[in-house]
């Protein structure tokens, strides 16, 4: 059996069950939960990991405007919390974020590519950034985390799908990771525009990042110090990684949607 939320092959009946168990009883409370009233904006950065959600959080969070949280909550995740608890939360976020004069609360975990829908039930005033990159190259990332090459295209397949069905929601703007390496500038200018914000010349500043004001651990730890560096484009390091043979299976897998996302196929 798989999860597909969490990309999880080969899970045992009893946690299949488990886990559907578990957002079953925690969707009881959602008939009865308001969407938090706040002026406040929230800003959720998904999309399949290894795509640049870390890179373009850690930039945005440079904003005076911004409050980042400097690391993935999965607070939204299903299965985790109720909507009336992801709103309690939410509200401690809402109060630093007014204590210390920000006015957008930014927050980055990949797997909320898939919490939308809990999103516009619980806040009122929010908006997504997805990430989205080259399949060879988010795969042979993923690959050499991973190591297994199965798991890392149904993770790229899954994920990007989901994303699709966003597409023409207006509080969502697609960004590609090829766009924000090789024009930052341009490209984080149209983000926050996007959001609402002018570009300040703080944005991508190097070294202080949210993410190295918090203890971080295993693959976030390598993201720390690779956003604090100064941005350079990374197209086609796949074929360090990559056969040509193993290239070729992995787009007979994802070339519709690779096509979907504008991507070669």
């Amino acid at each position: 059996m798989i999860i597909k939320s969490l990309v999880k092959h080969k899970v045992k009946t009893s946690k299949y069950i488990e886990h559907y168990a578990k957002r079953a009883y925690n969707s009881l409370p959602t008939a009865f939960a308001k969407p938090l009233a706040t002026d406040t904006l929230f800003t959720f950065v998904a999309g399949c990991g290894h795509s640049g959600t870390t890179l373009m959080a850690a930039k945005l969070s440079n904003h005076t405007a911004i409050l980042g949280i400097g690391r993935e909550t999965g607070v939204l995740s299903q299965g985790r919390h109720s909507l009336s608890s992801i709103k309690a939360i939410l509200r401690e976020w809402d109060y630093f974020a007014e204590f210390y004069g920000h006015s957008c609360i930014l927050e980055k975990t990949p797997k909320h590519i898939y919490s939308y829908e809990r999103v516009q039930k619980v806040l009122t005033k929010n908006k997504f950034i997805v990430m989205t990159r080259n399949p060879l190259d988010t795969i042979a990332s993923l690959y050499k985390r991973f190591g297994d090459m199965e798991y890392c295209i149904d993770r790229w397949i899954y994920d990007n799908s989901k994303a699709l069905e966003l597409r023409n929601k207006e509080n969502v703007l697609f960004v590609k990771y090829e766009e924000l390496t090789e024009e930052p500038e341009k490209t984080l200018k149209t983000t926050l525009r996007f959001l609402g914000y002018d570009y300040e010349s703080s944005i991508l500043e190097t070294e202080d990042t949210i993410y190295n004001k918090t203890s971080q651990k295993r693959n976030m730890k390598v993201r720390e110090e690779q956003v604090s560096q100064s941005i350079k484009p990374n197209r086609d390091g796949w074929k360090k990684v990559l056969s040509n043979e193993q290239s070729i299976y992995i787009m007979s897998r994802v070339r519709e949607t690779s096509a979907k996302l504008g991507y070669p196929t």
